[in-house]
């Protein structure tokens, strides 16, 4: 007898959904109570010389996972996202995919992780987001987002009220993976690069996955140096001094080179294609 699908979860058990600023995550109201423990959280199981034994039931693991999703603070509009669903439409596309799904199988919390650059709107959160999902809600490991300009600008905020901010730096500094969005997007001096240069030398030392995109090109060639084209998709990568090393420093950047695979994801602007098309 073929099980019948959950139209609201697909037979995930769980459902992601826009919680206005991130991303939130609740079990399934088919899993509510569950129906292999019936909400008891554990399962008595009989064996075939008589003795019985129990064992946590798969909800648990649920119910952990999504707990951990939502204290992932993934942006709320990318709730739904998945590597999966990035569409193939550049040069690249398909190997940057396929590492990202390779490692969604098989990768661990002291792995390499990736350094995604490319022009704007061109998919990068979106993957970025994709990853951190499935690790998080299909394998169970503890993943967090941050915005980097973002996470700078409260701790600027922590310091000038007096209020702290240990806990925040402690919770990135060493979360098993951190996904480090728009890396660059604003050049760090004094403090601010005190912050930046902590969180990847420790993560580098600790061994930690760390996933990284920027607009921002990885390698400077003399291409940089030129007059841009304004109408080539990926004029911003080749605006003078817009390199990640110029933007972060040789040290935050030689590290990164060492802890991540560079990608060059190419390819247009969505948004602008999609305004274009209303």
């Amino acid at each position: 007898m073929t099980t019948p699908t959950c139209t609201q979860c697909e037979n995930l058990g769980y459902r992601t959904f826009n919680g206005k600023r991130w991303a939130q995550a609740t079990v399934c109201t088919c899993q509510n109570p569950c129906p292999a423990c019936e909400g008891d959280g554990a399962i008595i199981q009989w064996g075939d010389d008589g003795k019985t034994w129990v064992k946590a039931c798969k909800c648990v693991g649920v119910n952990r996972r999504v707990q951990r999703y939502n204290d992932a603070h993934l942006p709320a509009r990318y709730h739904g996202k998945t590597v999966e669903d990035f569409v193939v439409e550049a040069t690249g596309h398909q190997s940057v995919k396929k590492w990202l799904l390779d490692f969604q199988k098989r990768g661990q919390a002291n792995d390499p992780g990736f350094l995604l650059f490319g022009g704007p709107g061109v998919g990068k959160t979106h993957l970025l987001c994709g990853i951190l999902r499935f690790l998080v809600m299909e394998r169970g490991l503890q993943c967090r987002y941050i915005d980097c300009f973002q996470l700078l600008a409260e701790l600027k905020a922590t310091f000038e009220t007096g209020t702290g901010s240990s806990a925040l730096m402690e919770d990135v500094c060493n979360v098993s993976i951190l996904g480090m969005d728009e890396l660059g997007k604003t050049r760090p001096t004094g403090w601010q690069h005190g912050v930046l240069d902590q969180i990847i030398s420790r993560r580098y030392d600790a061994g930690l996955t760390t996933f990284v995109t920027t607009n921002y090109v990885v390698n400077a060639s003399q291409d940089a140096a030129k007059a841009p084209n304004p109408n080539d998709p990926n004029w911003l990568e080749k605006t003078a001094g817009t390199s990640l090393q110029d933007r972060v420093g040789p040290r935050i950047y030689s590290r990164l080179r060492e802890m991540c695979r560079p990608f060059h994801l190419q390819g247009t602007d969505k948004r602008q294609t999609s305004l274009a098309a209303q």
